[in-house]
């Protein structure tokens, strides 16, 4: 088996560690889901391990972790996934081989609000958020742009995987698929909870979301993004976002740009959510012909009980704040939008020292261009530190 790996990194800016460095790891692999996450942890050690030291929420999972309902739901989950997605387990240990972490603090990463609620979904949470998405399908543009938000820890923490993923021969007979993908990964984080793209026609990008009530032992978020990477067409990616037999433990939205061989375009966005009394996700679907998708942290059409607090103030403000610009139809106005720092209390390109929540990236996916553009200051005020092409390698297969 051959493995391909390069890592290209960009002009820093200070060396403060807290500083906004104008910087894009960008990793190329090729190999098995242990090898590839082998080498992502090999390779980023130290970002993993100072993120994971630094990281405020993971200790609030940890020791949720130690009480018996969150061990309960940590061992419901892991054997659930070990069912279901066995293959990105092996990848994950393979992260932690690598880097040379415990396997059970990415886990807990990937199970996030799950295991952070355990003891406390009969309250009011106190959830926070930021990403805002925009899509644009027009006769002559089709492009997708995002603020990729995160706690303030996360800043300087994320890189970008280019995988061509071969699976072993086990892995395949479990259900495993071959696939090409390029992602923005939060450190220690799987692939797909951001914004990327596959080779078989697809960008998306994703929304926090908020449920009050989440369903632990059923499948995080995080698995079911990490499979969308996979995904052969919108049929395809409904299947794995529906998730039957389990369904999502917790919530989101997928904001999806779609090519097709003959280089139709098609623009979607998906709220999904647990389904408190099925086997399935919550899902809604919505196309935009000759229209804008526009989505923050909040549910704009399923109909469910959500929590309350900064993460609705800020979706609200985001979305009050998008709506003041003119409808976008250029890549210049969408650049504008993802720029907008108006409001003093919640920013749609957070910057503000103080906040918790910060815009640690944006992306614009330009489809005529066939680029991913990627900025670490205002799109609309800097140059994209890096330019990824979009590689669409199993379109008219």
């Amino acid at each position: 088996m051959y493995r391909l790996i390069l890592i290209v990194l960009f002009a820093y800016g200070t060396c403060e560690h807290t500083s906004r460095r104008r910087a894009v790891p960008v990793i190329y692999l090729r190999g098995s889901h242990y090898e590839v996450g082998h080498d992502v942890g090999r390779t980023f050690s130290s970002v993993i391990k100072d993120f994971i030291a630094t990281y405020a929420n993971l200790r609030d999972f940890e020791k949720e972790y130690k009480t018996d309902t969150g061990k309960q739901a940590y061992e419901k989950t892991l054997t659930n996934m070990k069912q279901r997605y066995p293959w990105y387990l092996k990848e994950m240990q393979g992260v932690a081989d690598g880097a040379d972490v415990p396997f059970y603090q990415l886990f807990l990463l990937q199970m996030d609000d799950i295991i952070g609620t355990i003891n406390d979904n009969h309250i009011p949470r106190n959830d926070t958020g930021g990403c805002s998405s925009i899509g644009i399908n027009t006769p002559t543009d089709a492009i997708l742009a995002h603020t990729e938000d995160a706690f303030s820890e996360t800043l300087n923490h994320f890189y970008i995987m280019s995988a061509h993923i071969i699976p072993t021969q086990e892995d395949k007979d479990l259900g495993a698929v071959e696939e090409r993908f390029a992602s923005l990964c939060y450190a220690g984080h799987m692939p797909g909870y951001t914004m990327g793209y596959n080779g078989n026609g697809l960008v998306f990008s994703i929304n926090t979301l908020s449920p009050m009530i989440l369903k632990p032992g059923n499948t995080p978020r995080t698995f079911i993004t990490r499979a969308l990477l996979t995904a052969k067409s919108l049929e395809d990616a409904e299947r794995i976002l529906l998730d039957q037999g389990l369904g999502a433990a917790n919530g989101c939205s997928v904001n999806m740009i779609w090519t097709e061989g003959d280089g139709t375009r098609s623009l979607y966005n998906v709220e999904m959510a647990p389904d408190l009394t099925g086997d399935k996700s919550l899902l809604n679907i919505k196309k935009f012909e000759n229209d804008v998708t526009i989505h923050t942290n909040k549910y704009l059409r399923l109909q469910l009980k959500e929590v309350d607090g900064p993460i609705i103030d800020s979706s609200n403000a985001r979305l009050d704040a998008i709506y003041k610009h003119p409808k976008p139809k250029t890549r210049e106005d969408l650049q504008n939008i993802l720029s907008d720092t108006s409001r003093q209390d919640f920013q749609v390109f957070a910057e503000q020292e103080e906040s918790i929540i910060k815009t640690i990236a944006a992306g614009i996916f330009d489809l005529g261009e066939k680029t991913w553009n990627i900025y670490i200051n205002k799109p609309n005020a800097s140059e994209p530190v890096a330019i990824l092409p979009i590689i669409f390698t199993n379109l008219g297969k």
